[in-house]
């Protein structure tokens, strides 16, 4: 075992029975306990944490460890008022109050893909930390799938509504940090087309919304279980990457623009 991974088991688990030898103990643990819950790509092992001090710094969460962070289930507030910066017809304004949920913290990355699937669907050259992408809908949705069938752990799409209130972290703004829209001020929390250069960042090297999530605007559009896309990508503009705007490709289609951020349902 890698030490860094030996290293995070033992703080989840050193003196309470959770990472020890019994999978079953652990994953029984982890289902009810823990704002954050690591699952192991590999084996299939789930821990649970209340905090996670090196997530932005340890190579591991973008590799074999999939981090996936508590969202309560609290009231949230979707949409965006019509006449307000580039909205819609169809982001009328709601609020929802979804059952709490877990969701990644991370866009899916390219290694980790290849622990779950076991391919390489990307053809732009990059290191092993940048976003998955070239997956179809309906391959990512089987390969879940049977990533779930294998270990009995179900991965699934955010639903549209879990997505937004993920994206949000409980911001009234337009955006997660507010309705300042200036490119100087997003590049902080985004990778968009108001930057130069094409392609996006290795994950996570942005600043974290409230909830601690990175990455859910721009860099690469994220799938929701309905077939849309959301969050917009390096190649858009800041208005489509707003949190109520969405788009869709075909269920067979794919781009180098395209990721996504996976739901764990313990």
């Amino acid at each position: 075992m890698r030490p860094w991974l030996a290293g995070l088991f033992c703080l989840a688990g050193c003196g309470s029975g959770i990472g020890s030898s019994d999978p079953s103990l652990t994953t029984a643990v982890a289902a009810t306990a823990g704002q954050w819950q690591v699952l192991d790509l590999v084996d299939g092992r789930v821990t649970a944490l209340s905090t996670i001090p090196d997530l932005a710094a340890n190579p591991g969460f973008r590799d074999r460890l999939l981090v996936l962070r508590l969202i309560p289930g609290l009231i949230a507030r979707l949409g965006q008022a019509s006449g307000s910066i580039a909205a819609q017809a169809d982001e009328t304004p709601t609020a929802v109050q979804p059952p709490a949920f877990y969701v990644a913290a991370f866009e899916l990355t390219r290694a980790q893909w290849q622990h779950l699937a076991g391919t390489t669907p990307w053809t732009e050259p990059g290191p092993l930390t940048l976003p998955a992408t070239g997956m179809s809908w309906r391959e990512t949705t089987a390969a879940l799938a049977q990533f779930s069938a294998r270990f009995g752990h179900r991965l699934v799409l955010p639903s549209p509504r879990q997505w937004e209130v993920a994206a949000r972290a409980g911001a009234a703004g337009i955006m997660p940090w507010g309705d300042n829209l200036q490119a100087t001020i997003a590049a902080t929390y985004a990778r968009t087309a108001a930057e130069a250069g094409s392609g996006p960042d290795p994950v996570g090297q942005r600043q974290a919304n409230a909830f601690g999530l990175y990455d859910c605007i721009g860099n690469v559009w994220e799938y929701t279980d309905d077939g849309a896309m959301r969050g917009g990508s390096w190649a858009d503009a800041l208005s489509l990457a707003r949190p109520a705007n969405r788009d869709q490709l075909l269920p067979d289609d794919a781009s180098p623009a395209v990721g996504l951020r996976v739901v764990y349902l313990p």
